[in-house]
This record gives structure tokens, sequence and C-alpha cells, in this order.
């Protein structure tokens, strides 16, 4: 009965012996995969990464670009306006001369 129990003792200790060398093993075979996935994720990250300063840049200069046209359509109607109120600047002789005015729009 003892026999019994030293024989599934010593296979059991027999089968965690081998399981251990197989996970050994196994980790062995599979650690330059990981490292190569790895690897791959970090280059991935790396390239999100300029992807998302490009995109910011790209908003920057669209911003930028935006207020220029603003500040250029500003100028633009200023000088249009100016230029309406010429001829009457220009007809002006005294102070007190009456001038009518006349819708010019374009």
């Amino acid at each position: 009965m003892f026999f019994l129990l030293y024989v599934s003792g010593g296979i059991f200790l027999i089968s965690i012996i081998v399981f251990v060398l197989s996970a050994i093993s196994f980790r062995r075979e599979t650690k330059p995969t990981l490292d190569s996935i790895q690897s791959i994720q970090m280059k991935l990250q790396e390239e999100k990464q300029a992807i998302n300063v490009q995109n910011e840049k790209m908003k920057n200069k669209k911003i930028e670009i935006k207020n220029d046209l603003d500040w250029k359509k500003s100028i633009f109607t200023f000088t249009l306006i100016e230029l309406k109120q010429l001829p009457d600047t220009l007809m002006k002789t005294s102070g007190n001369q009456k001038t009518d005015h006349y819708s010019r729009e374009m």
C-alpha cells in the first residue's frame, strides 16, 4: 500500500518537473516573437505620436491662415468704405457746404 503511495508521489514529482521544463522551453521559443511584437508596437506608437504632432501643426496652420484671411478681408473692406467716402471729401470746399449722399453699392 505504501508502495503505491510512493510511486504516485514520484509520478507527481516527475510530472511537475516535466511541466516546469516544458514551460521554460516554451518561454525560450516564444521570447523572440514576443520581443518582435513589442518592438512593432513601440514603432506604431511612435508613428501615431508623429501623426498627432503633424495634425496639431496642421490645425495651428489652419487657424493662422483663417486669421490672416480675416485680417486681410477687414483691411479690404475698410479700404472700400474709405474709397466710397473719398468723393464726398474731395467735393467739399468748405465745412458748411451741403453734399448729397447717394448709394454707392457695388
